[in-house]
């Protein structure tokens, strides 16, 4: 299974769900190269849940929010982006391919 999720992507292997982000690669001076990206590991989880807890966990430590009206908008943001993901790559008619992928097209 892969999902991607804004800037962030799952991906599945046989025991775990994998969190990785993708970063824009800049150069020396800082300077964001124009279609470079790297992608950064976050971790490895035991389901989809815990995954995209962490997904959202991670948003908020990387978010420079202030209070916690601007945290809240980073947590509902992150949380539509993780609906949309899942409502889209169910209506692409892949065939889940583990009982833990029918889980979360059902749910």
């Amino acid at each position: 299974m892969k999902l991607k999720i804004g800037e962030y992507l799952i991906t599945t292997d046989p025991l775990n769900f994998k969190l990785e982000q993708q970063v824009q690669k800049t150069d020396e001076s800082g300077e964001p190269l124009q279609g470079q990206y790297i992608t950064r590991f976050v971790g490895y989880y035991p389901n989809y849940e815990r995954a995209c807890t962490a997904l959202l966990d991670h948003q908020i430590k990387v978010s420079d929010a202030e209070n916690l009206a601007e945290m809240l908008e980073i947590l509902l943001n992150a949380k539509r982006e993780i609906i949309a993901a899942v409502k889209e790559r169910s209506f692409t008619h892949e065939e889940p391919q583990t009982a833990e992928e029918t889980r979360i097209l059902v749910d």
